[in-house]
């Protein structure tokens, strides 16, 4: 994956659902004004864990009418394969909302094992 790589402690108690949508917009900037290549670009957004987020942002062009043009997948690097994802077509108020809780979501599920 490329883009910027933000690693979170085990001594840090959380993120705040401000902080994970402040990280998901950068990305979503950063995927903005990256030039196209291939049909799809994919910005890490977090790493927390064994577990990465990635926002991937699919080029209209290469996508039917109806295709969500944003995708947040979790990445299980112990597994090899993406554990959860979201679509979402604009990435506006609920679409944010949905991919925060997400992210929340394995951030509390990778920390409760520890």
């Amino acid at each position: 994956m490329t883009g910027n790589l933000l690693s979170l402690t085990r001594t840090k108690i959380g993120m705040s659902p401000d902080e994970i949508e402040q990280h998901i917009i950068r990305a979503y900037v950063h995927l903005a004004w990256t030039p196209e290549t291939a049909g799809s670009q994919t910005f890490t957004v977090l790493r927390f864990g064994m577990l990465e987020a990635w926002l991937t942002a699919i080029q209209e062009e290469h996508g039917l009418p109806d295709l969500p043009r944003v995708r947040l997948e979790l990445y299980s690097h112990a597994r090899h394969a993406v554990v959860d994802s979201c679509e979402c077509t604009e990435l506006d108020v609920n679409e944010l909302a949905r991919a925060v809780k997400l992210i929340a979501r394995a951030w509390q599920r990778v920390h409760s094992l520890h």
